[in-house]
């Protein structure tokens, strides 16, 4: 860990916190598209049995 002063950790935790939640928001998109996928493969799959 660095030492810095409590002023600049903070604008470190801040833009941690930022980047943090898009990654987040990008991984909730990928987990909604892969949901979709699978519910049309199951659909998919139903049909043919």
């Amino acid at each position: 860990m660095k030492k810095s002063d409590s002023k600049s950790n903070k604008e470190t935790l801040e833009e941690e916190v930022k980047r943090l939640r898009k990654e987040n928001a990008k991984l909730k998109s990928q987990k909604a598209a892969k949901e979709a996928k699978l519910k049309e493969a199951r659909k998919e799959l139903k049909k043919k049995t």
